[in-house]
């Protein structure tokens, strides 16, 4: 088991809906574990959707199917409504929503994009992340299609049965079918690639930014 507190919750954070795959198979793992996790995302993309033709609810439904997939309480998820692409422009704004996160949640652990990661969306979140959580211990999760270079400093093992659920949770996503990487083949093959890695069959990898014992 991850050496995280019983009695201290997990909060993840993305950009966008869908980021959360970026540790899906580790979320599912916790949960099975009994940790108690919260998802929140900052911006439900609508101007993406418009520019597709898509309604602009579409991508928030299709999260709280992934949410349910990977074993979410719905109670435990929240919605931002930054305008996606422009995260630096309300970087203070974030700040003050994730400070008052820490606040509410008081996690023990804290999923980010990596600090690596060149989407201006996802980076800011790593920034504002890092300042308002620095008193926990907070990991970057891989997002590959957005990173140039990625530490490898950890690998969660996960089971056959964690990745299922994470590639069942891709599947939700099915207004980003289209994209290049948003098929079940290569989120398997990578975390088969994190798996020999770790000497076992599956793992999924994480930068350090902090660890709190």
């Amino acid at each position: 088991m991850l050496n995280i507190k019983p009695d201290k919750p997990i909060l993840v954070l993305g950009a966008h809906p869908d980021d959360e795959l970026g540790c899906g198979a580790t979320i599912s793992r916790l949960i099975e574990e009994g940790h108690e996790v919260y998802h929140y995302y900052l911006s439900p993309c609508e101007q993406s959707l418009k520019d597709i033709g898509l309604p602009p609810e579409q991508l928030q439904r299709e999260c709280n199917l992934s949410r349910s997939i990977l074993g979410i309480s719905l109670d435990n998820c929240g919605n931002y409504n930054f305008p996606v692409r422009y995260f630096p422009t309300v970087r203070q704004d974030i700040l003050e929503e994730f400070t008052k996160l820490r606040r509410q949640i008081n996690p023990g652990l804290v999923f980010v994009p990596n600090s690596n990661d060149i989407h201006q969306d996802h980076h800011c979140v790593y920034k504002e992340a890092v300042r308002a959580f620095k008193h926990s211990s907070i990991l970057g999760y891989e997002l590959p299609w957005n990173t140039l270079t990625m530490n490898h400093d950890c690998l969660v093992v996960v089971q056959e049965r964690h990745l299922q659920r994470k590639l069942k949770a891709l599947q939700a996503y099915e207004s980003q079918m289209q994209r290049v990487y948003a098929n079940t083949q290569f989120f398997r093959s990578l975390a088969e690639v994190r798996g020999v890695q770790a000497n076992v069959q599956y793992a999924e990898c994480f930068e350090v930014i902090r660890i709190i014992f």
